[in-house]
């Protein structure tokens, strides 16, 4: 079915391409390589290497090659993504751009979530590099986390038979950890209400959760790896994702020392991701 729905897709596009001839064709994802016959420019943009690095766990046909060689110029979403591509691809330095992603700074009617325990907030995906495991390990093995605090996961599927069957090893009770999905206002109501966004990631491109938390002035604990320090500057509070006892005691620092982190240094940061600099 996707191979039909590829197939068409290239025949639609080149229908349109004929028909509007724009100066500007923007490949959204590498499958859409296109090498068009007028005189539009492809444009690329490149979110990260996740199945380059991680190949081991993704049956990767590496599209992005030919999507890289079509494209007139390639837009980067960080540097560290940028440093990336480099790496892998032998793309020329000149025709790329990064361009950082932005945040919506529009809180209007936004109520804080209520609940009868103060909680950790994690947001999308939790496996692979994700890193989700080690985070949930250092929860349970703190009789006051366990005692006190929730888990939130918001988005990237229900729990599965393998992850419950995990939080049930691990004694995580489970009236500890929930599982909830909505759209962006409803997310933005858990960032109002958590005690701190958690995210233990081996390798992000960018880490849009990270800014969105910031901009509800919500503190962020984050792994000190690939484009996070990027983002968030000295504006979050960093571990070692291989070290369970190091964001153990992170947790610990960053709920007993919550006012310490400036407000101001969240203004700061996100001055460089609000989207009205590019409108």
């Amino acid at each position: 079915t996707s191979k039909l729905i590829n197939k068409l897709n290239f025949h639609l596009s080149d229908f349109y391409l004929k028909k509007f001839n724009p100066d500007i064709f923007h490949i959204t994802y590498f499958n859409q390589a296109y090498k068009n016959k007028l005189n539009t420019k492809n444009i690329l943009t490149v979110y990260d290497l996740i199945h380059e690095k991680y190949s081991h766990y993704y049956d990767y046909s590496y599209p992005k090659k030919k999507a890289l060689e079509y494209a007139d110029h390639i837009i980067c979403i960080s540097e560290n993504t940028k440093s990336d591509l480099l790496k892998y691809y032998n793309v020329d330095e000149k025709k790329i751009s990064t361009i950082y992603l932005g945040v919506d700074n529009n809180h209007f009617g936004i109520n804080k979530i209520k609940r009868n325990k103060k909680y950790i907030l994690y947001v999308g995906e939790r496996s692979k590099y994700k890193n989700f495991k080690n985070f949930i390990v250092a929860f349970s093995k703190s009789k006051m986390l366990l005692e006190n605090f929730d888990i939130i996961c918001f988005g990237g599927g229900q729990f599965n038979s393998n992850e419950i069957k995990y939080f049930k090893d691990l004694k995580i009770p489970e009236n500890s950890i929930f599982y909830f999905s909505g759209d962006d206002q409803y997310l933005k109501s858990f960032y109002l209400g958590a005690e701190f966004l958690i995210i233990p990631s081996f390798y992000e491109g960018f880490g849009l959760p990270l800014i969105e938390a910031m901009s509800f002035n919500c503190p962020v604990l984050c792994s000190k790896t690939s484009s996070l320090e990027e983002i968030s500057g000295d504006a979050a509070i960093f571990f070692n994702p291989n070290s369970i006892e190091e964001l153990s005691l992170k947790i610990y620092s960053i709920i007993n020392k919550k006012p310490s982190i400036a407000v101001s240094k969240y203004r700061l940061q996100l001055n460089k991701f609000s989207k009205k600099k590019w409108f």
